[in-house]
């Protein structure tokens, strides 16, 4: 059993500061842990922001406890949700342009040939935004010729030309509403910028990480200490946690890498991205550090079927384990019919608290009484002391 644990949480690629991650993951964490039947009590608020000064690693106190057991963990918010608000603030236009040079990036240099090879799921999430500026083209074109051929002269080209940009417009403004077009597009520029080391800010940012790291964890006397991270942050967090332990740090049996949704291979797999993958390599073969990673089949955005290590060609050292999530289990099937359309939905759900006793929980991952090592070998956490006297909490 761990009696105590220091987690450090990387969350995915959203428009939004750590203060509101914390919130929700105190009301997921809350719900999860009435599933099954534990006492959750949650300490710690974020400092309030301060213009241009963010507070980077706002910390939760986490006291789970049952019948017979208790665990205490201290979670630490490793904010770069400023560093995405950044690619927001800018223009539209530019949002658009740095999106769609970075799609080009990423097809020319053969990366989603290789998204295709390890996980071919995720080739649809890259043609997602080349797709809908294709209908928005055609759809444009289609009501320019539709006037022109109606309309003689002067008036009937330049209506057709009005109407055919509005018709394209307004395309692009209801993907950007329904489906946040702008917003997967920043996503594709800063992984971009991340492959190539473009942006300082994010080399800043992952320095500063692995300081936070390094310094919590030599003071800590966790009996395990966790690297969680979900969708695009685990990039930063394999990158901050190499560097933390490239110093005196000690890789002992108490380090745990959990990824969930993982966006890694988004960056990895890009050619220039070689730093990354080198940590990729050190973390697995030199420091031989414990790392689950969590797959959902229904997910488009996470690579489904790859490994963060074997896909990479790294076949020495602690491989990582691949654990199987299926979102049908963890929510009632009300739930699941309403969002299994929706990609961006889904793939919060790794981080989103569970309807139900099933084999996945986040919440329960980090906040549970069994060490993720039996996580990694059972592949559920619906197992005693947790599952003891609970009752499933599925709505009939």
């Amino acid at each position: 059993m761990i009696e105590k644990r220091l987690v450090f949480v990387f969350p995915g690629f959203e428009p939004m500061l750590a203060p509101a991650h914390m919130e929700r993951f105190r009301r997921a964490a809350e719900r999860s842990a009435a599933v099954w039947q534990a006492d959750l009590r949650l300490h710690g608020a974020p400092e309030p922001q301060t213009a241009g000064a963010p507070t980077l690693f706002p910390s939760l106190q986490a006291d789970l406890s049952g019948s017979d057991w208790r665990t205490q963990t201290e979670l630490v918010f490793c904010d770069w949700g400023d560093l995405i608000l950044a690619y927001a603030a800018r223009p539209a236009i530019e949002r658009l342009s740095s999106g769609l040079l970075a799609l080009a990036d990423f097809l020319v240099t053969g990366t989603v040939i290789r998204y295709c090879r390890v996980s071919w799921r995720y080739a649809f999430f890259f043609a997602f935004p080349i797709a809908v500026m294709t209908a928005a083209i055609l759809i444009g074109w289609a009501v320019h010729a539709a006037l022109t051929a109606a309309l003689t002269g002067l008036v009937g080209s330049v209506t057709g030309f009005v109407m055919g940009l509005l018709a394209a417009l307004a395309l692009l403004f209801l993907a950007e509403r329904r489906w946040h077009l702008l917003t997967a597009l920043d996503d594709w520029a800063l992984a971009r910028d991340l492959c190539r080391e473009r942006n300082p800010a994010l080399s800043a940012r992952i320095a500063r990480q692995a300081e936070e790291i390094a310094a919590r964890a030599a003071a800590s006397d966790a009996g395990e200490i966790v690297v969680a991270a979900h969708s695009l942050g685990a990039s930063f967090a394999v990158l901050a946690l190499d560097r933390a332990l490239s110093g005196d740090l000690a890789t002992d049996r108490r380090w745990h890498i959990l990824t969930v949704g993982s966006s890694l291979m988004k960056t990895t797999l890009h050619p220039a991205a070689k730093t990354q993958r080198a940590a990729v390599q050190r973390l697995v073969a030199d420091h031989r550090i414990a790392w689950t990673d969590c797959q959902g089949l229904s997910d488009p955005i996470n690579f489904y079927n790859s490994n963060p290590a074997t896909s990479l060609g790294i076949r020495e050292g602690r491989i990582p384990v691949v654990v199987r999530v299926h979102f049908k289990r963890l929510v009632t099937p009300e739930t699941y019919r309403r969002i299994k359309r929706d990609f961006f939905r889904l793939h919060r759900q790794f981080v989103l608290a569970v309807e139900r006793r099933c084999p996945y929980s986040f919440h329960m991952l980090l906040l549970g009484p069994r060490p993720l090592a039996d996580f990694t070998e059972t592949r559920t956490v619906d197992v005693p002391p947790l599952a003891a006297g609970a009752s499933d909490g599925a709505t009939p």
